[in-house]
């Protein structure tokens, strides 16, 4: 196994988790009365991009 096979790996189910934690914070945060902060929502969508980015990178 190369290291661009492990890293294009890693990044695309990097990307997929923290599209799908973004998703379970954005529920939470939509059922919230509360106020809340969104840098965790925010930070993790960005992320996921660019992991996303990074497996486009490493095809």
């Amino acid at each position: 196994m190369t290291l661009t096979f492990a890293a294009q790996h890693l990044s695309y189910f990097m990307a997929i988790y923290l599209f799908a934690y973004s998703y379970v914070l954005g529920l939470k945060i939509s059922d919230s009365s509360k106020p809340v902060r969104g840098f965790t929502f925010i930070l993790s969508v960005v992320m996921g991009f660019v992991f996303s980015g990074f497996t486009y990178v490493f095809i």
